[in-house]
């Protein structure tokens, strides 16, 4: 062994749980707890490769739109399950990221993102009683100099041309696919995808007169597949799958890829949901848009603790459509939060639990 050289080795006897700290063995030989881009890897592609529930290939596949049932139902169904609140136990890749920085700290290589960490504020307007909320939305961010990302399905909803005109004015337009239907995971066709994703986007371009190069799918519905065919649709930026979402609809169970920072995959550049979103926190967790804010603002210092993207989503078809102040005050919080010096989240787990 040629110890002049800096050195770093994958243990092939320790689990992840045995610790989290590389270790520093001297001459220049620092030992990684366990094998980080294999645990990585193997989570990725599950992520890629996600499995459907009978329920849900059932209820999407019906010759109607599975919003038909009642929301009280569906609802109903994703608070069956027990669900973890802490984000913490669901951030592995950010872990193991955090764990091979420090391994090449020893060494005396300091690896730092090429781009500070971005605060992204995002809607799904999901029906037409949401569009004539979305401008409300708008004229808070507006005050506050803050700009968002809206996504629209292209034909689930007549879109009136002075609301096209007054949202699209500061904001980024992006798809929701064509209909809100979660039927898009079900494509297996490449051509098939490509063409629904590439109307939706063209209608949208005609409609709200400025480009659309931003998708993000109805239900965060995430494969290679629809990954696949983005690219050649004209999309660029994807902000469909989760860092962790507690109870996912296409899966019925926890889901997400564990990073709170972009990657790229066949030119599109994928932006993790790394906030929940405000369904699974007011619907699904049940609580109201005061501890809602609360529960968002914890988890933001946390994604910023680990330098990360804080992507959150808000619906104006949800609870803080009533609640004005309640939103401007999460946004003003939000802001804070993104402008604070990250904190070494690993030694501080005490502030990242959420009661």
């Amino acid at each position: 062994m040629n110890s002049s050289r800096p050195l770093i080795r994958v243990s092939t006897h320790a689990t992840s749980s045995d610790r989290l700290r590389p270790m520093d063995c001297g001459d220049g030989i620092v030992d990684l707890p366990y094998d980080l881009i294999r645990a990585s890897s193997e989570r990725f592609e599950a992520v890629m490769n996600p499995k459907a529930t009978f329920r849900y290939k059932l209820a999407t596949r019906l010759p109607f739109q599975y919003n038909i049932f009642p929301s009280f139902i569906r609802s109903h169904l994703l608070r069956m399950h027990n669900v973890d609140l802490n984000l913490f136990h669901h951030l592995a890749n950010e872990t193991a990221r955090k764990t091979l920085n420090e391994a090449f700290n020893v060494l005396g290589f300091h690896l730092q993102r090429k781009k500070p960490p971005s605060l992204l504020i995002t809607h799904d307007v999901e029906s037409e009683k949401g569009l004539r909320s979305a401008l409300s939305f708008k004229s808070v961010e507006d005050e506050l100099d803050v700009q968002s990302t809206w996504f629209l399905p292209s034909d689930e909803y007549p879109i009136a041309r002075h609301i096209a005109r007054d949202l699209a004015e500061g904001s980024t337009i992006g798809s929701h696919d064509v209909k809100h239907d979660g039927r898009l995971v079900h494509i297996r066709e490449h051509e098939e995808l490509v063409d629904r994703l590439r109307r939706s986007r063209a209608k949208l371009e005609g409609i709200f007169e400025k480009e659309v190069k931003c998708f993000r799918s109805p239900l965060l519905q995430f494969s290679c597949r629809i990954v696949a065919a983005l690219s050649e649709a004209g999309y660029r930026f994807d902000f469909s799958v989760p860092c962790w979402e507690p109870v996912h609809p296409l899966t019925m169970s926890g889901f997400g890829v564990e990073s709170v920072q972009a990657f790229e995959i066949d030119g599109v550049v994928e932006f993790p949901l790394t906030l929940f979103q405000d369904h699974q926190v007011l619907v699904v967790l049940g609580m109201n848009t005061r501890e809602a804010i609360k529960f968002l603002v914890d988890q933001a210092k946390l994604v910023r603790g680990f330098n990360g993207d804080i992507v959150v989503l808000v619906h104006p078809d949800y609870s803080f459509s009533q609640d004005l102040k309640g939103y401007r005050k999460l946004l003003e919080s939000l802001l804070e939060v993104h402008s604070l010096v990250a904190i070494d989240a690993i030694s501080k787990t005490s502030e990242c639990t959420f009661a």
